[in-house]
């Protein structure tokens, strides 16, 4: 899926393995869908045990992050060489979601949930966002862009050739489904030049942004230099997730979301998307995923272009930690922080806040699970009342 997208719930499926597209917002959110018989083949051929496997399964489902057995081997966790202990840190989806709301008050859910509130708030904070250019949902009102929810008047809008390139999400969506990514318009032919290379006419990519629920039009963002020069135009972000403590914001863990191909966003659903662990001490990327589960590949190159992932330091990585720890405080009602900041040319912009976020991209990249003393820690303080 790539370029303009208009996926629904209903007209999509994953496949037996992960990291492939198209996918669904209810697919995304939920467990992963594994094919277990195909993941315990390759368990057994690398010589482990039914018997242990049923055990460990059946701990783990029954441990603080109630893992689930699609769980266990999207992780490939039957090949960790780590002790149980450090196995019952990772945490499923089932778990998840009811820390994030032991971790929040609901009345600031709205504040990360609804894209428009949360630039209002952001501008507000004089914290940094991509340029916008316009937004389509009827009834609402920002100072830094106008309202046009006219299909005619839209297209009008998107014939200027100053809008591009350009981005554009759902006011109120998530995992980057139905964006859309545009390099340019072509007056000959009244066109859309989109990301992925086709065209689609400017008045049907008008009414498309000018429908329900509507949309942020923003100048799309072009990424750090250096990160172009070795790996391609795709933009990257990072994915901090923050713990706001008494004692003030804990950044708890960090991953590189890398881009690839023509994708238009670096969710890691995204086929060929690849997930870097990011030390945080020094902003430097230790460790590479792309796939889960059986097809869970390690520390390989970009596909792109080659180039070695591991080793590459996030640009301006003590300005952009520096700038999360403040707009955490601006959010302090969520304390559990998921927040995706973009790696530009122009320095790290932030991209979008999540109460919680999902904890798997963090788990899949580091390798380890996310449920350590510190989270612990910081559950229990937030009132959290299930098995730790």
């Amino acid at each position: 899926m790539v370029g303009w997208e208009t996926t629904t719930t209903s007209e999509t499926t994953m496949s037996n393995s992960t990291n492939i597209s198209p996918a669904s917002y209810s697919q995304l959110a939920g467990i992963p869908n594994i094919d277990l018989s195909e993941n315990l083949r390759a368990a057994l051929a690398a010589g482990k045990r039914a018997t242990g496997i049923a055990a460990e399964v059946l701990a783990l489902r029954r441990g603080p992050g109630r893992l689930t057995p699609q769980e266990y081997f999207y992780y490939r966790l039957w090949d960790a060489p780590q002790e149980r202990a450090n196995k019952q840190c990772f945490v499923g989806k089932i778990a998840q979601h009811p820390m994030h709301v032991a971790a929040g008050a609901r009345e600031w859910f709205a504040a990360s949930g609804d894209k428009i509130l949360f630039q209002s708030v952001m501008d507000g904070a004089g914290l940094r966002t991509p340029k916008l250019t316009a937004i389509t949902q009827a009834g609402r009102y920002l100072p830094t862009a106008p309202t046009i929810t006219d299909p005619a008047a839209l297209a009008d809008k998107l014939r200027d050739a100053s809008v591009y390139p350009l981005f554009a999400k759902p006011v109120a969506g998530k995992y980057s489904l139905s964006v859309l990514s545009a390099d340019s318009f072509d007056s000959d032919a009244d066109e859309v030049l989109l990301l992925d290379g086709t065209r689609q006419n400017v008045v049907d990519v008008a009414a498309s942004l000018a429908d329900r629920p509507g949309f942020l039009i923003q100048r799309r963002l072009a990424p750090a230099p250096d990160l172009a020069a070795r790996f391609g135009p795709r933009l990257w972000s990072a994915r901090l997730l923050v713990l706001v403590t008494p004692s003030g914001p804990v950044i708890h863990r960090a991953v590189a979301k890398i881009a690839t191909g023509t994708n238009p966003a670096d969710n890691y659903w995204r086929q060929g998307n690849r997930l870097g662990a990011i030390d945080l001490a020094s902003g430097r990327i230790t460790r590479v995923v792309h796939g889960a589960g059986a097809d869970l590949v390690v520390d390989a190159p970009h596909p792109d272009t080659g180039a070695a992932i591991v080793g590459t330091t996030v640009p301006g990585w003590r300005d952009l930690t520096d700038m999360v720890r403040t707009a955490s405080q601006v959010f302090a009602g969520i304390r559990t922080q998921s927040w995706d900041i973009a790696l530009t040319a122009d320095g790290p912009v932030f991209l979008e806040l999540n109460y919680g976020g999902d904890l798997n991209l963090h788990q899949l990249a580091h390798g380890a699970g996310v449920l350590d003393e510190t989270y612990r820690e910081h559950l229990q303080r937030c009132g959290y009342r299930g098995k730790l």
